[in-house]
């Protein structure tokens, strides 16, 4: 009675459960999984659980520490992210697995539960494209705001291009050239030529599109593709700004989306009003015990007390015409790398901002 009564429960489930053996061939499934996988799993032609779940390593779960290790990892880390299961049909699904030992007459078996999580997955990829966009339109006008910056920063070597090239002209027209002036004024024309071909690099890597994978990247190098960008800007200003990361230091992330987090609060730091002094920021950065953090200040006049709280939320915004999104997508893109941002009064005597990357598991 206790039998038939507890196979019922089984049969009847919400969750797919089927039984394996040491080597993988399904023994018994539920109607659940049968109607999940679209085909006969017990009966019939014998069929193992790789060929509908290849992620499966049945060999590893024969020990608790295997088995430990596979139940513990979730559908946001570990090697079988969103782990895919196939149907009769060839189509792919994801699903989520737990898995549990049991032995009849001696012989070891496992329990798989199967919770099929393709509508789920589905969700948060649409999300994330979602956020991806909205990152990289924000990202387009702002550089469409730098774009006169830029175009006067082209502007000098260009000109400069054209004078070196005037120069060797002349010497050219001489009836003796002058070989050694000639070669001179080429290389120079040469060197700002690589001038300006370098602010456009710089400006096509900003305005590629976001990949949404995390790699680990020096951030020193991170933050200082984006300096020479920056640095137009803090000119046109009279501006000053500092960074002090270690080479050495690493983090796992994605590079386009932490430099345009790093641009857009070092810009909202140049935009502040003017305070009679010249305008001083400091980005600098730490690792911490689980990840890494970066501030950035300024010496400016800081965030009014009445706006600090909501500071982060969308609409709010200090500037003058401005639209409010750009510390909400901020806090966006630190809490896609598992951070948290936030604002407090500066060592230089201004606004002060902290943001962390991976200072909490992908489980949190």
């Amino acid at each position: 009675m206790e039998a038939s009564f507890a196979r019922s429960i089984l049969d009847d489930a919400p969750m797919a459960v089927v039984a394996v053996d040491g080597v993988g061939t399904i023994k018994s499934a539920n109607r659940t999984a049968k109607a999940f996988f679209g085909r006969e799993l017990a009966a019939g032609e014998p069929v193992n659980i790789v060929a509908l779940i290849p992620c499966i390593n049945v060999a590893e779960l024969a020990s608790d520490k295997g088995l430990e290790r596979f139940n513990a990892k979730c559908r946001h880390g570990g090697d079988c992210l969103h782990r895919k299961a196939i149907r009769v049909n060839g189509a792919e699904a994801f699903v989520d697995v737990q898995a549990a030992r049991f032995s009849v007459k001696g012989e070891a078996f496992l329990t798989l539960f199967i919770q099929d999580v393709t509508a789920v997955v589905a969700a948060e990829a649409a999300v994330q494209d979602l956020r991806l966009q909205i990152t990289y339109n924000w990202r387009l006008n702002s550089l469409g705001e730098m774009a006169s910056m830029v175009a006067h920063e082209l502007n000098q070597p260009l000109s400069a291009i054209l004078n070196f090239l005037d120069a060797a002209k002349t010497v050219v027209g001489r009836p003796e050239i002058d070989r050694t002036n000639a070669l001179k004024f080429i290389r120079s024309a040469e060197a700002q030529a690589e001038r300006a071909s370098e602010v456009i690099r710089r400006l096509r890597a900003l305005m590629s599109r976001d990949t949404g994978f995390h790699t680990d990247s020096s951030l020193s190098q991170v933050v200082g593709e984006i300096m020479p960008i920056l640095n137009i800007n803090a000119r046109e200003l009279d501006a000053d700004i500092t960074v002090n990361i270690p080479d050495e230091d690493h983090v796992v992330c994605d590079r386009v989306q932490v430099q345009q987090l790093v641009m857009n609060l070092v810009r909202n730091s140049l935009d502040a009003p003017e305070t009679g002094e010249r305008r001083r920021i400091l980005i600098s950065g730490e690792q911490t015990g689980t990840g890494y953090s970066v501030r950035v200040e300024d010496n400016g006049p800081g965030v009014p007390e009445a706006v600090a709280p909501k500071l982060f939320d969308p609409l709010t915004s200090t500037k003058l015409g401005g639209m409010g999104l750009g510390l909400s997508i901020c806090r966006t893109i630190v809490e896609a790398h598992h951070g948290t941002i936030t604002y407090g009064p500066s060592a230089l005597g201004g606004a002060g901002f902290l943001f962390t990357l991976n200072d909490r598991s992908p489980d949190a």
